[in-house]
């Protein structure tokens, strides 16, 4: 007979349960479990990683290093056209104050990695002294400010000799040419006052020839007679007291009047003083011969020295004292026409009966109407050649 299909389904042993039905249940602990242990996984995994971010948090928000200076410029300028650098430890904060010059000088700021650089418009005026500041909220990126102001010293030395020989002979008042030793020509007429600066403290490397060839000779790189002698003319013309010293008024002239092409307005002067017999005075200007006398220098025992020497005094008349050779004093009022350029040696007026031999005690000694028209001749400063 049949069977109903109710009554055939398999029973559990335990509770009667259909086995189907208690096997779903176990698939459903299962996966519940399962995902429980990847909830906790994660939620391990995710403590770990705060908690390592937040020691990266903790080590960043640290105590800032504070901006240092890593580099200053040197005590001494050795050439003021060149920039100045002040280093910090970062590049500089977009709001970190400007380092400051005093004096002022026209000149401009800017900022490279981690310096700032201040470059003249011109130059820093030689023979001088600055001092640059860097202030206190000077800051470098991701640091602190600097904390305190530093303030240094600055010394601007004169250009070198050579410079200032250069100078001279461009200007006129040297008599020498220089001669590049790379064939370089530099142009005559103005030129930039940052050009000039240039020159002075970088001076291109050649040689001073005399110019014309029997100028009085001329040592590079010596402040020698004939260097000081043209400076003081220099200094004379541009109302500089006429020390032959080439000081800080002396250069800013020196760079003015290379800028504007200010050149000597007379031709290179000096005198020679031949001893040879007949003894001659020449005055020479430029490329000639002005005038040629026959002269009178020292006796035995009271020779005129010979050498380069610059008029140095100039008088249109004074008394003069000494003693002769044979111990004899003197006192001669009224000698006109003297040109002072060694001591008490001069060139000046003195009557005699003759000239072309050794007569004076020491000085050259002229006619007088000739001392008169050299006199008109000559300068402060002007070389006295005596061979």
């Amino acid at each position: 007979m049949g069977v109903p299909w109710k009554s055939i389904r398999q029973r559990s042993p335990e509770n009667g349960q259909p086995r189907a039905g208690r096997t779903a249940r176990i698939l459903i602990c299962v996966l519940a479990a399962l995902a429980a242990a990847a909830f906790a996984a994660v939620i391990i995994h995710a403590h770990g990683s705060s908690r390592e971010l937040a020691a990266t948090a903790q080590a960043s928000s640290g105590p800032l290093i504070r901006t240092r200076l890593t580099a200053l410029p040197h005590h001494t300028v050795s050439d003021a056209t060149a920039p100045l650098r002040v280093r910090l430890s970062a590049a500089p904060s977009p709001t970190s104050p400007r380092p400051v010059l005093n004096p002022a000088v026209a000149g401009t700021w800017t900022t490279a990695g981690d310096s700032e650089y201040f470059t003249p418009a011109s130059t820093l005026k030689p023979c001088s002294t600055y001092t640059l500041t860097v202030w206190a909220n000077t800051t470098a990126r991701g640091h602190t400010r600097l904390g305190r102001r530093r303030s240094v010293a600055l010394q601007v030395p004169c250009p070198p000799v050579t410079a200032l020989q250069q100078a001279l002979a461009r200007l006129g008042y040297l008599g020498a040419r220089f001669h590049s030793h790379y064939g370089v020509h530099l142009a005559s007429g103005p030129i930039s006052r940052r050009l000039a600066a240039h020159r002075a403290y970088r001076p291109p490397r050649g040689r001073l020839d005399p110019d014309p060839s029997d100028a009085p000779p001329v040592h590079s790189g010596e402040l020698d007679q004939t260097t000081t002698g043209a400076l003081i003319v220099f200094q004379e013309d541009h109302e500089i007291q006429p020390t032959g010293v080439p000081e800080g008024k002396t250069w800013s002239s020196l760079l003015a009047a290379e800028t504007l092409d200010r050149r000597n307005r007379e031709p290179y002067t000096w005198v020679s003083v031949s001893e040879s017999i007949p003894e001659t005075l020449e005055v020479h200007r430029g490329h000639h011969v002005a005038l040629s006398t026959p002269a009178n220098t020292g006796v035995p025992g009271a020779e005129t020295p010979q050498g380069v020497f610059p008029i140095f005094s100039r008088l249109s008349s004074t008394t003069m004292s000494g003693t002769d050779v044979d111990g004899t004093k003197y006192v001669v009022p009224d000698v006109p026409w003297v040109n002072y350029f060694n001591g008490g040696d001069a060139v000046h007026g003195y009557p005699r009966a003759s000239y072309g031999s050794p007569q004076s005690n020491g000085c050259v000694e002229l006619p007088i109407e000739t001392a008169h028209k050299v006199f008109g001749m000559l300068a402060i400063g002007d070389i006295v050649q005596v061979t």
